[in-house]
C-alpha cells in the first residue's frame, strides 16, 4: 500500500513539472501582455513600471535613474541633485496595465480577423467531420474489393510532408480561381487520412449486432450510418473535432500563402501584422495571442469530458 502511494506521489510529481514546463511559455505570454509598451522584453516577469517619486524622512523627492543594478538603482534626485542607491522595491512598482489588449483590438481589424479564424475553422472541423465520418465507415464496416489494400494507400499519404504538396496545391487552386478566397483555405483541409484512421478504429468497436437489427428493420447503408454510428460515436467525434479545431485555427503556413486581402485574413496571419506595421511591436502581439487562446480553451472546457472517453475508446479492439 505505502508503495502504491510513493509510486502515485512520484508519477503526481514529476507529472506536474512537465505541466508547470508546458506552461511558464503561456504565463510569461500573460504577464508580458500586461506589461508597459517597451518593457515587455525586460528579464522581470510581473508587470511593473518606475515610480516618478520616493519618499525620504517624510518628504517626497523626483528622481533620474542613473545606474542599474541586479537587486538596486542609483538614482538622482532632481531637487537636492544627490545620488542615492535605492532597492528595486522602491523604484519599482507592479503596475499592470491593459493598454496593449486596448491597442490590439481597435488599431487593426481584430474582430474580423477574429470572426474569419471562427468561420473557417469550424466549416473545416464540420466538413471533416463529415467527409472521414463517411470515409470511416466505409472503411469499418463495408466489404468491397481491395478495401484493405485501398486503406493502406490511404493511410501512407500521411507520411507525405505537407510542404511538398504546397506547390502544387496552390497551383491547382489558382486554375480554379481560389486564391485569396475562404475557398481556398477551407478545401484543403476538409481532407484527412489521420481523422479516417482514427474514427475508423472507433466504428471497429461498435457491435455489429446493432447494425444487423437495424438491416432486418429495413433500414438503408447509409442510414444505419446517420442513425445508429453516428450517435454512437459521438466521444470520438468530439475529440477529433478538436485536435481539427486546434489545428485549423492556429494554421498559419496555408492561410498566409493564400489570402492576402486585408478583410479575409485569419487571426494568426492578421497578428503577424504587427511586426510589419509597428516593428515587432511585442506587448500588442502577446495581448493578441492571449485573445486567440479563448476559442480552444472555451472548446475543450466543453468538451472536455467527450475527450476523455474518446481517447480511452479508440484504442479498444474489435
Amino acid at each position: 500500500m505505502k508503495e502504491n502511494l510513493s509510486y502515485k506521489i512520484l508519477v503526481y510529481f514529476i507529472l506536474t513539472i512537465f505541466a508547470g514546463i508546458f506552461l511558464l511559455p503561456m504565463l510569461w505570454t500573460f504577464f508580458a501582455s500586461l506589461k508597459h509598451p517597451g518593457m515587455v522584453l525586460e528579464t522581470r516577469w510581473l508587470p511593473c513600471k518606475i515610480r516618478d517619486t520616493v519618499e525620504i524622512d517624510g518628504k517626497s523627492y523626483h528622481f533620474n535613474i542613473v545606474d542599474k543594478k541586479e537587486s538596486s538603482f542609483i538614482v538622482r534626485l532632481e531637487e537636492t541633485g544627490e545620488q542615492l542607491e535605492l532597492p528595486k522595491n522602491q523604484v519599482e512598482k507592479f503596475a499592470p496595465t491593459l493598454v496593449n489588449y486596448k491597442e490590439a483590438l481597435t488599431i487593426l481589424p481584430f474582430g474580423r480577423f477574429f470572426l474569419n479564424s471562427l468561420f473557417v475553422s469550424l466549416s473545416i472541423v464540420f466538413g471533416q467531420l463529415i467527409i472521414c465520418s463517411l470515409g470511416a465507415y466505409a472503411f469499418a464496416r463495408l466489404d468491397f474489393p481491395g478495401r484493405d489494400k485501398v486503406f493502406f494507400i490511404y493511410l501512407a499519404t500521411l507520411m507525405i510532408p505537407g510542404q511538398l504538396l504546397t506547390i502544387p496545391l496552390y497551383l491547382i487552386l489558382r486554375e480554379f480561381g481560389m486564391i485569396d478566397s475562404y475557398y481556398g483555405v477551407i478545401l484543403p483541409g476538409l481532407f484527412s487520412a489521420y481523422g479516417t484512421f482514427l474514427l475508423r478504429q472507433f466504428f471497429k468497436t461498435i457491435p455489429r449486432d446493432l447494425e444487423d437489427a437495424a438491416r432486418i428493420d429495413g433500414s438503408s447503408t447509409f442510414g444505419i450510418y446517420w442513425r445508429i454510428i453516428l450517435p454512437l460515436s459521438k466521444p470520438a467525434l468530439a475529440t477529433l473535432g478538436i485536435f481539427i479545431f486546434v489545428s485549423a485555427w492556429n494554421d498559419f503556413f496555408w492561410p498566409f500563402i493564400v489570402l492576402s486581402d486585408n478583410s479575409k485574413m485569419t487571426l494568426t496571419v492578421g497578428l503577424a501584422r504587427f511586426n510589419d506595421l509597428f516593428l515587432a511591436d511585442w506587448g500588442k502581439l502577446m495581448a493578441g495571442s492571449m485573445i486567440s487562446l479563448i476559442p480552444v480553451l472555451i472548446v475543450y472546457v466543453i468538451f472536455q469530458r467527450y475527450i476523455n472517453r474518446g481517447i480511452a475508446l479508440t484504442g479498444l479492439k474489435e
